[in-house]
């Protein structure tokens, strides 16, 4: 089963896990949705057990949307403007 997360901190007010997990029950899709509180030092783990495809992929919330991209192989022409990433 695929995992996803929103990652951030603080993350205890999100309702990402609530939304995300009823769209893939609808749809049938075998993955689970959930969040992690952070630490900035944490980052670089959550991103290297995404590349070695541990996690299936994340959502970046406040204070990270800056703070993942020296951890980040490439940029989409968006994040790179804007210095900010939502989905990795």
């Amino acid at each position: 089963m695929k995992k996803y997360f929103v990652i951030g901190n603080p993350i205890g007010h999100s309702l990402s896990p609530k939304l995300q997990n009823y769209w893939l029950k609808q749809e049938n899709i075998k993955a689970v949705y959930d969040k992690i509180k952070l630490e900035e030092n944490e980052i670089k783990e959550i991103i290297q057990d995404i590349k070695k495809q541990k996690i299936a992929g994340c959502n970046v919330t406040v204070p990270f949307k800056k703070k993942v991209i020296p951890f980040l192989d490439t940029l989409s022409p968006q994040a790179e403007q804007t210095q900010s990433v939502n989905t990795i």
